[in-house]
């Protein structure tokens, strides 16, 4: 079972994760900076898994979400 799988039972921590991991002026992602600043490029993978588990908790099937950052 994937991390999406199991965070799609969990409605309000992808709704959290979905609010919090958003692009900054610069298209990376305003959460995922580490100590030195240097942040990953919006879609992060944090934000995708939460849109993949938004996807199966609204009826898709899991492993067939087609992120940026899916294996498709």
């Amino acid at each position: 079972m994937g991390m999406a799988t199991i965070l799609a039972g969990m409605p309000d921590m992808w709704r959290d994760t979905l609010a919090a991991h958003v692009p900054d002026q610069h298209g990376y992602c305003q959460t995922c900076r580490n100590s030195s600043g240097v942040s990953a490029t919006w879609p992060c993978r944090i934000r995708e898994v939460a849109e993949e588990a938004k996807y199966i908790h609204d009826g898709g099937l899991p492993g067939t979400f087609t992120g940026r950052h899916s294996r498709h």
